[in-house]
């Protein structure tokens, strides 16, 4: 049954009680059925400090944001753990209709033929292996796929292309510091977006303003993917599909689910997410 909430790229945040309200809230009055399932990539953390408290000391976290923008662009948001077996992420993967792909720490170089470099931070075997086996498992379905920050690298990387390990010592000296040291909602620089792409018509404004917080970045482009934005020193900002109608595959350098409240233009990347999930079930459901 096709949903009744609408996609509005342009317009205004829907207020709380409108008809196309979008939120966890939404999803209890309406039932589960009619909302596509997104699956959100969550970090594995390690605890070092206060192990009287946490004695465990590894948790699986992600980000409340995360899943509010998956939520209230109209999808479901299904937490994926690092932990899963590659038999139990390809049984959860039949149940979902599109991939989210969060940050977290650098993705090992080895998965692009490189040693690492001093520069290098940390690295978490277990969730690289994971998240590049959701990812690989994802383009087979033909799954919508929306990368932020490492998941916009770990695209790049499982299609064949390469990256900066670090930026300052890597990139050249004109590289601004792409690590700000503040909120998410706050902004760190622009990024230019490029006329012709499909990055355009959801944020609908030549220029984009973004917070920043990696200093890992795209490097050699893999070829099913082409260049949306650029930050003014040259640094690739966002990627998308060379074909978007064919496979729908977006990855932003920054993190719009922390800038929600700042701008459409954030919001919009969630919203065109969850309607191509939508486009996704109903041609499964068609098949």
């Amino acid at each position: 049954m096709k949903r009744k909430i609408r996609t509005n790229l342009k317009g205004e945040r829907p207020r709380k009680g409108d008809e196309t309200m979008r939120s966890s809230e939404a999803l209890d009055r309406r039932g589960l059925d009619n909302f596509p399932r997104i699956g959100v990539t969550a970090a594995l953390r390690e605890e070092t400090e206060s192990i009287a408290q946490n004695p465990s000391g590894r948790f699986v976290r992600t980000d409340l944001d995360y899943v509010k923008g998956v939520s209230e662009a109209g999808g479901m948001p299904v937490v994926l753990p690092p932990s899963l077996s590659l038999r139990a992420a390809e049984a959860l993967l039949d149940g979902l209709d599109g991939l989210l792909l969060s940050g977290g720490p650098d993705l090992d170089p080895g998965y692009y033929g490189e040693e690492p470099v001093p520069e290098l931070g940390t690295t978490i075997p277990e969730w690289d292996a994971l998240e590049m086996a959701l990812l690989r498992l994802a383009l087979e379905r033909g799954m919508p796929i929306f990368g932020i920050c490492r998941g916009m690298q770990m695209l790049n990387v499982a299609l064949g292309g390469t990256l900066y390990q670090d930026f300052p010592s890597q990139f050249g000296a004109d590289v601004i510091n792409h690590w700000q040291t503040t909120p998410k909602c706050q902004v760190a620089h622009e990024v230019e977006v490029l006329d012709d792409s499909y990055l355009a018509k959801i944020t609908d404004r030549p220029t984009v303003e973004v917070n920043s917080y990696h200093h890992q970045g795209i490097k050699g482009l893999a070829e099913d993917l082409t260049v949306a934005a650029r930050c003014a020193d040259g640094v690739i900002e966002a990627l998308e599909s060379r074909d978007i109608s064919d496979r729908w595959m977006v990855g932003v350098q920054w993190h719009p689910e922390g800038m929600r409240d700042l701008g459409s233009e954030h919001r919009n990347l969630f919203d065109a997410h969850v309607c191509a999930a939508e486009r996704h079930a109903s041609r499964r459901t068609a098949a």
